[in-house]
């Protein structure tokens, strides 16, 4: 069931922000899905969420690939990209610029999560770079986020001697303090747990992610470090999870204030809207990439 509410245009965009720091951007590892040949639908770049990578969007990827070529990235210190121990929002912006930067005109953007916090500040600082916005189950807003900081920690104290077999990294994590604090909603959910496994190498005993520059950057990835009186004003689709998502309709001033062309739409999941409910998911993100 979908819920859609408008949000009104405001005025033209201001100026273009400026950086608000220096950092060194790194390639970002990406998988390129062929559109049809000769699309004239702008290219969609899929970004993943904290814990992802951009494999996450493959299953969807594909079927938005019909129409035409999408690529998923890694994030920085994520599945296949380098590690760096500066995880700020300013470096993975400065990285996702890069990779707008290659492909050469613009892009429609979609990021969920993290991701989408991520494409939300690219957006809002290279606006030439991104046709289309697209954030799904996050808002510009400051989250608590007390569970993944406590996920990071459990992943953490896994011992180096059980990374070589999932099913034994699963029952630890399943038996954690963690697991047995969140339920449910948290390390308790086997769907959870199988979402963190696909970043779990068997074979080096290790993590696909760099935990500790996850960890330090904690705090900084709680909040959203727009930078003051930025606007941007090309068309923006949010699309939340109404079964306890992170995104929902009390957020729409906050989206409204950055991206005011934008509209939100509230879909019958939890936080993982493109895993719940990928079929609603496509539907929702091609219709928006070819309104353009």
């Amino acid at each position: 069931m979908l819920r859609r509410v408008a949000m009104a245009a405001r005025a033209p965009a201001r100026r273009q922000a400026r950086r608000l720091t220096s950092v060194t951007p790194i390639e970002l590892k990406r998988r390129h899905l062929p559109g049809p040949a000769g699309a004239a639908e702008p290219p969609l770049v899929l970004v993943h969420g904290i814990f992802g990578m951009g494999n996450n969007f493959a299953t969807v990827g594909r079927k938005l690939a019909a129409r035409r070529e999408v690529v998923l990235v890694d994030l920085r210190n994520h599945g296949g990209s380098p590690w760096h121990d500066d995880a700020s929002f300013e470096a993975m912006r400065a990285d996702m610029e890069g990779v707008l930067e290659s492909i050469g005109r613009p892009v429609s953007l979609c990021g969920h999560s993290l991701g989408g916090k991520v494409a939300m500040l690219t957006a809002l600082q290279r606006p030439d770079l991104v046709a289309r916005l697209c954030v799904a189950d996050i808002a510009p807003v400051r989250y608590e986020m007390e569970a993944n900081r406590a996920i990071i920690e459990a992943l953490l104290a896994v011992p180096e001697t059980a990374l070589g077999d999932r099913k034994e990294v699963d029952s630890a994590l399943a038996a954690s303090e963690t697991a047995i604090a969140q339920g449910g909603g948290g390390l308790g959910n086997p769907f959870v747990r199988g979402f963190l496994l696909q970043s779990l190498q068997p074979e080096t005993r290790s993590w696909r992610l760099n935990l500790r520059a996850l960890l330090g950057s904690y705090e900084a990835l709680r909040g959203f470090p727009a930078p003051a009186g930025s606007r941007a004003e090309m068309p923006a689709l949010f699309i939340g999870g109404a079964n306890g998502g992170m995104l929902q309709p009390k957020h729409l001033p906050a989206c409204e204030a950055l991206f005011p062309n934008a509209r939100l739409e509230m879909v019958a999941t939890g936080h993982f809207v493109h895993s719940e409910a990928p079929a609603t998911f496509v539907e929702l993100v091609d219709r928006f990439c070819a309104e353009g």
